[in-house]
């Protein structure tokens, strides 16, 4: 069925929930989502800032399908990873944004630099700090250099589900409130030379993209890839380090190239992950571990490693927004962590109207089937975690060992 490969992740959100009748109807829906990106001149000599921004123009269209604009100093040069020397302006045409044509209050703003409100109906201005970040519907402030870069990345993730809030749900406090955020530790302790990262969907390259905005000591000399999938149009409404050319290519080449354009020495292991068979050692100072196979996760105890760190992201229309972190060697193990599948396994329903029409109109039950069992994920939960990962990676004294959050409730 060719919707497999197709689907967008964050519409099926509406199928999900019964919101629409038909995928056709869910592109519709969301093929009226607009955002407005504005941006103050001088946004590189806080690069909080600037990781805020280009996380924003990476994310926010694969969700907005209406259209996302950008107002701003289009000539500014900006200055991290793959886009160092090119215009904002660039950039944003690189991820199919738009530049803004007049003003209208009826488009939601996201708002980097300093400022208060403009009159509109959606505003969301930030507050980039040194242990976390504000954002606020009464103002904007854009910090200095001491805020860490993974906070403007987690910024950016946080600023989107706001909006999208908005724009979705039409949520009554979405744009009306204050949200703050704080580091779960230090972001600036010392790098590790070599990462080992399992797992090269949407949280894998959020990581990623957040390790190489901070680049210098922070993105790893060495860095082995493990994933067996390849690039789907799919995958195109979630991860950060893919396009519409990379479709049919093995994800892990496509990353691969990514890294190696910065300097990286990569390895490339295309197969599956397998724990059954006894224990798996590793060489490298620190393993990311990035998947949702719960099974994978609660078989980590025979991964053995200097430092093992895994996240995973909830998967229905009530958890999508939910992220949970652990770290090993721990106080506990993993199968005693995720000590039941079954109850991290989500019921397929077909009842829903959206899947009812495909049905009808395919007459696969199969195919159906799968597509219905596929989790809902946004490219800007994924964005937030991989910040948090990108945190947690250079944070080697810490006492924790677990970590929970909901995007949508910080």
């Amino acid at each position: 069925m060719e919707l497999l490969e197709t689907l967008n992740r964050t519409m099926k959100l509406a199928m999900d929930e019964g919101r629409v009748g038909s995928y056709e109807e869910a592109q519709k829906l969301f093929g009226s989502f607009r955002l407005r990106v504005q941006v103050q001149a001088g946004f590189t000599s806080t690069p909080a800032a600037e990781a805020m921004i280009l996380t924003l123009l990476n994310a926010a269209p694969k969700t907005f399908l209406g259209g996302v604009e950008l107002v701003g100093p289009l000539h500014e040069r900006c200055s991290m990873a793959w886009f160092a020397g090119k215009t904002l302006g660039e950039v944003a045409e690189q991820f199919g944004v738009g530049i803004a044509t007049g003003d209208s209050d009826k488009i939601p703003i996201i708002y980097i630099g300093d400022g208060a409100p403009h009159d509109c109906s959606f505003w969301l201005g930030v507050r980039l700090q040194s242990d976390g970040f504000i954002l606020s519907p009464d103002v904007a402030v854009r910090g200095s250099g001491e805020s860490p870069i993974q906070v403007g990345v987690a910024a950016a993730g946080a600023a989107l589900n706001e909006a999208f809030q908005y724009v979705y749900r039409n949520a009554p406090l979405a744009g009306q409130r204050e949200i703050s955020w704080k580091l779960p530790c230090n972001a600036n302790l010392a790098a590790f030379g070599s990462l080992w990262l399992i797992g090269l969907g949407h949280l894998g390259q959020a990581f990623l993209w957040a390790a190489a905005l901070i680049g210098g000591n922070h993105l790893p000399r060495v860095i082995r890839l493990t994933d067996y999938d390849t690039v789907s149009s799919s995958s195109l409404s979630t991860c950060l380090l893919v396009t519409a050319k990379d479709v049919g290519r093995k994800k892990v080449d496509v990353v691969a190239e990514h890294l190696e354009a910065l300097g990286v020495n990569v390895q490339r292991h295309y197969e599956r992950l397998n724990l059954d068979s006894g224990i798996v050692r590793s060489a490298q100072d620190l393993v990311v571990v990035a998947v949702d196979n719960i099974a994978l996760r609660r078989s980590l105890d025979r991964l053995h490693a200097e430092r093992v760190l895994e996240a995973g992201i909830g998967d229905g229309s009530d958890a999508f927004t939910r992220i949970q972190l652990h770290a090993f060697p721990g106080p506990r193990k993993a199968r005693d962590i995720w000590i039941d599948d079954t109850q991290a396994s989500r019921a397929v329903d077909l009842t829903k109207p959206a899947y009812q029409a495909l049905l009808a109109k395919s007459g696969d039950e199969c195919g159906t089937t799968l597509i219905a069992g596929r989790s809902v994920a946004t490219p800007f939960v994924g964005a937030f975690a991989g910040a948090l990962l990108s945190i947690l990676a250079v944070d080697q004294n810490n006492d924790i060992y677990s970590w929970s959050y909901d995007v949508s409730s910080l």
